[in-house]
């Protein structure tokens, strides 16, 4: 009997902590299933949904670089298609596989176990990519108002909803716009690259909370944010919680947050 197979695709993937928090999660739930980190490069993620099923696979996890092209390789549910992003992806063996996206939960439950208040917050969102998308909407739904700042001219453009307020990656727009925000969220991959240009963080009110959404302990970026005394935090919460999300939709059954924190805690 072929053993029942779940994972994370990525390109890369090897820095990524779901097999670690997911291996506790399947041993607390007594489930005799494997987690794998999949490197699957952007030109082979087609191929890779399509033979998925025929080995035993019942979901994947989706991170960078495919959570906005794997929308259109499944079935994608409401939240999925609000955001135009996947993150979660369940084989049932019926066709593509069902899409969802637990990303819009998880940020949600960062942004509580943060302490930020969202409704009124005017916030700065570095990025545009799938997490960003799912950060927008999150914001939008709870009555923030995010300007989205990139540094290429690419504008984030969310289902039915009006483009949001955009600038690009330059030091002075930047800090202008710094100096009149209450959170500001990098959801790029900049705090995975240790030589990454710094972000001055000097012209954010001393009120502001600082998120980055790179799993770790800390960051270069949440590091300068407490140095300065503000709030921060780091995406781990927002693995958790979407993860937990994406296991019951696999298992059909309540996920041992406990046991994944845990695990999360001992893999940083």
């Amino acid at each position: 009997m072929t053993r029942r197979r779940l994972g994370v695709i990525g390109w890369p993937i090897a820095h990524s902590l779901s097999p670690a928090m997911h291996g506790a999660a399947l041993a607390a739930l007594g489930l005799d299933w494997e987690y794998l980190a999949l490197a699957v490069p952007p030109e082979q993620l087609a191929e890779a949904l399509r033979t998925a099923t025929d080995e035993g696979t019942l979901g994947w996890n989706v991170t960078i670089p495919h959570k906005e092209a794997a929308l259109a390789l499944c079935r994608p549910d409401e939240q999925a298609a609000r955001v135009g992003a996947v993150n979660t992806l369940c084989f049932d063996g019926s066709g593509p596989p069902r899409g969802l996206n637990t990303d819009l939960h998880g940020f949600r439950m960062l942004l509580a176990e943060t302490g930020v208040v969202a409704e009124g917050a005017r916030v700065a969102l570095l990025g545009a990519g799938g997490a960003a998308r799912a950060v927008a909407i999150a914001l939008l739904d709870l009555g923030a108002a995010p300007t989205v700042v990139t540094r290429s001219p690419r504008r984030m453009r969310l289902p039915g909803l009006p483009d949001l307020p955009h600038l690009p990656w330059d030091p002075d727009a930047l800090a202008a716009l710094l100096q009149a925000v209450d959170l500001l969220v990098d959801a790029t991959p900049r705090g995975l690259d240790p030589g990454a240009p710094a972000l001055d963080l000097a012209p954010l009110p001393d009120h502001a909370t600082v998120i980055d959404l790179v799993v770790r302990r800390t960051t270069p970026l949440t590091d300068a944010a407490h140095a300065r005394g503000l709030r921060a935090a780091t995406g781990t919460a927002m693995l958790l919680h979407q993860g937990a999300r994406s296991l019951e939709a696999w298992t059909a059954r309540p996920a041992p947050l406990d046991a994944m924190r845990r695990a999360l805690d001992a893999a940083m």
